[in-house]
Parts: C-alpha cells; structure tokens; sequence
C-alpha cells in the first residue's frame, strides 16, 4: 500500500491509539498499572538476555505512555521519542515529570534525524506503527555507531495469506505495517545490523510477538 491510501491507514492508526490506550485503562489503577508494566519490561529483558549497562545513552523509539524508559531511566541516559506524547499527558499512567532524567522528544521516528549516535537502541513494538517502515529503520541505523546494540520488537504475521489480505484491508488498524519475520531479518542484515539472537515472546492465531536482539556491524 503506498501514497495517500497509505497515509490515511496511519493517521485512522494514529487516532485510534489513544483511544485505545483510555478503553484499555479504564477502571485500572494507574499505580498498579505502571508496577506490572515494570516488572513486565523487567522480565522481558531477563528473556532476551538483555543487561542494563548504567550511565549509557539509550533511546527509547516509539516510546508510548509507558514504554521501557519507566524501569531503565533510572540507571541510563534515555531519549524517548514518540509523536503522541502531547496527547499522553491526558492519561493517568504517563506524567513527564515523573521521569527527570528522560528526555522526551514528541516527534515521529522518521523525523528523528540529527541526534548524536546512541549507545543502546529500545524499539518495542513500534516499527509497526510508523508512516515509512524502510525509512525508520534507516533512522534507527543513523542512530547507531559501530557496536551499538538494538533491541527491535514487532508483531510479525504468521500466514503468509493473511499477510496478503491484511497489506489491503485495515485488519490491524493500529498497525499499519505489515510484514513477516523474514522481512525484519532482511532489513536489519542489509543495514548492517548482526542479529545475535530472536525470540517469540507471544503467539497467537495470527501474529506472533518477536524481538531481535542485534549489534550494529558496519561493513568496512
């Protein structure tokens, strides 16, 4: 899907986050809330192998209202970006102030040019919300300096039939991009990124939930 059709799914995407995000939080307590979703992020970076290096720059891409900068922000230097963060401080779950140390950034991973290399990447489940898929992922190299490390998860189709019907009828409204394991793998070997090891972190009848963990190896 391409040009103004394509445009149109993201913004519908964009739009529906948020409201998302208040359906699934009604009647939660926000302070319960943040508490599991730490122990989850904890637990997620126990199962890819994943250690916090204190004092490092790190980015948080695609962060969302509770992203992975809630359990990391407080031992390494994260630069959270995300296009809806304007519209997160609605929610109960996500205050800036909260968060001294993290530099919030509102602006779209496509447009998060002219930053300073990191030493740590985050992109959990956000490469598949984005305007430009191969454009992100360009971004996030441009982030990246020889022995960076990435973590990059997205849900990632398992038929190839549905992946065909859902490229062009908004079965996953929230996720504009559409694409199987071995297209994540292709992208990130062609930009230089070793992937050191994958794990499927959920399955589902249709999707599967997996995450790369990788270090940017340039050639030459």
């Amino acid at each position: 899907m391409k040009g103004s059709s394509f445009s149109l799914r993201w913004r519908i995407a964009q739009f529906l986050e948020l409201r998302w995000w208040k359906r699934y939080l009604r009647g939660q307590s926000a302070a319960a809330y943040l508490r599991d979703k730490n122990a989850y992020w904890q637990r997620v970076l126990r199962e890819l192998e994943w250690t916090v290096e204190p004092h490092i720059r790190v980015v948080d891409a695609g962060c969302g209202p509770a992203g992975v900068f809630i359990t990391v922000g407080a031992h390494q230097r994260v630069t959270a970006l995300d296009p809806l963060l304007p519209r997160y401080e609605s929610l109960d779950i996500f205050a800036r102030a909260h968060y001294p140390r993290v530099n919030f950034l509102p602006q779209a991973l496509e447009d998060s040019v002219n930053l300073p290399p990191f030493d740590a990447i985050y992109c959990f489940n956000a490469i598949n919300h984005v305007r430009d898929w191969e454009r992100s992922l360009d971004v996030l190299t441009d982030l990246a300096r020889p022995g960076t490390r990435m973590i990059l998860s997205s849900d990632v189709h398992r038929h190839p039939f549905l992946l065909a019907i859902f490229r062009v009828l908004p079965g996953d409204a929230l996720h504009p991009q559409q694409h199987p394991a071995a297209e994540y793998r292709r992208a990130l070997r062609r930009r230089g990124w070793h992937i050191e090891r994958e794990r499927v972190l959920r399955k589902e009848l249709i999707f599967e939930y997996r995450a790369w963990v990788c270090e940017f190896t340039p050639a030459g």
